[in-house]
C-alpha cells in the first residue's frame, strides 16, 4: 500500500503442487518476498530508501514459524531451496512479518470467491473503487 491504494499485487497458480496449506502459504510468501524487494529498490530509486523492514502480512503462522527459523521441520525438508529467499530477507532484516487473521486478509479478494459485502470492504481497502 502507498498513499491509501495497492501499488502492486499478484494471483497466480503455483508453479509447484504444495503438500499442505503451511508449504503453499510458505512459496507464496517467498514470492511476495521477491515482489518487496523489487519495490524497495525502484521505491530507493524515486526517493530514499527505507530505514526500517517492509511489512509482509501473512495468515499463516506455521508458514511464519519456517521464515523465521527454517531449522528441520519434518514436514518441510521437501521444499526447494529457493523458497527459503523469505527467511534469509527476514534474518536480514529487510523484511518483518506481521499475522494477520485469515478474516481480514484483503488479499483473499484476488483468490476466494467472497461474499459481495466482504468482497466490496477488500477491494476498498486495497484502494480500489467498486462499481455495482
Amino acid at each position: 500500500m502507498m498513499c491509501g491504494a495497492a501499488v502492486s499485487w499478484s494471483s497466480k497458480k503455483q508453479p509447484s503442487t504444495a503438500l499442505s496449506s503451511t508449504e503453499a502459504e510458505y512459496i507464496m510468501g517467498a514470492h511476495a518476498a521477491k515482489e518487496a524487494i523489487w519495490l524497495r529498490g525502484f521505491l530507493a530509486e524515486l526517493w530514499q530508501p527505507r530505514s526500517g523492514p517492509t511489512i509482509l502480512l501473512m495468515d499463516n503462522q506455521s508458514a511464519m514459524v519456517i521464515a523465521w527459523n527454517p531449522a528441520f521441520h519434518a514436514r518441510m525438508k521437501h521444499i526447494d531451496v529457493r523458497h527459503h529467499f523469505l527467511h534469509e530477507k527476514v534474518k536480514e532484516g529487510i523484511l518483518d512479518l506481521e499475522y494477520i487473521p485469515t478474516g481480514e486478509q484483503v488479499a483473499d479478494v484476488l483468490t476466494k470467491g467472497l461474499p459481495r459485502e466482504k468482497h466490496k470492504h477488500f477491494c476498498e481497502a486495497m484502494g480500489l473503487r467498486c462499481t455495482g
